[in-house]
């Protein structure tokens, strides 16, 4: 009889456990994709993930760029990237996110614009951070490596 009730308890928990609510106050991002994962001067970059956020008040989407030498981080800028540039509906609690870089050119100005190397050819990543109206923000979460061309 006591081993019957601790199954059960045990049972219980592992159902609860595995039941979580993937809907939080903190917003929750993941990157997909991102392609090419060559990319020449004038290259359109597309990047791909989704978010949870549980009341669906999401501001704005952090993007954080870095350069690498090797294994080493040579440059690093972050900009902000309005949420409205999404397309997203307002009060949204779960979607697919999709932002379009264009690399080193500006031809396409509804494209975020990322700065070319100059010197030699290198390797980039390309993270995501969201942040809501209340100021919470999500864990960064980064993009497998691609090479950029220098132009």
């Amino acid at each position: 009889m006591k081993y019957i009730f601790l199954l059960s308890v045990a049972f219980v928990l592992v159902v609860t456990a595995c039941n979580k609510d993937k809907f939080t106050t903190i917003p929750q991002v993941e990157i997909k994709s991102i392609s090419p994962t060559t990319v020449e001067h004038g290259s359109v970059l597309n990047m791909k993930g989704s978010f949870t956020d549980q009341e669906g008040d999401l501001d704005s989407v952090l993007i954080v760029y870095k350069w690498y030498n090797g294994a080493t981080v040579v440059r690093k800028d972050t900009f902000r990237y309005s949420f409205e540039g999404l397309q997203i509906p307002v009060k949204t609690r779960e979607a697919d996110l999709e932002i379009t870089f264009e690399y080193n050119t500006n031809n396409i100005p509804d494209l975020v614009p990322l700065p070319g190397v100059s010197i030699r050819d290198t390797t980039a990543t390309l993270g995501l951070i969201i942040k809501d109206k209340e100021a919470n923000r999500s864990d960064y979460k980064e993009s497998e490596q691609i090479r950029l061309k220098k132009p």
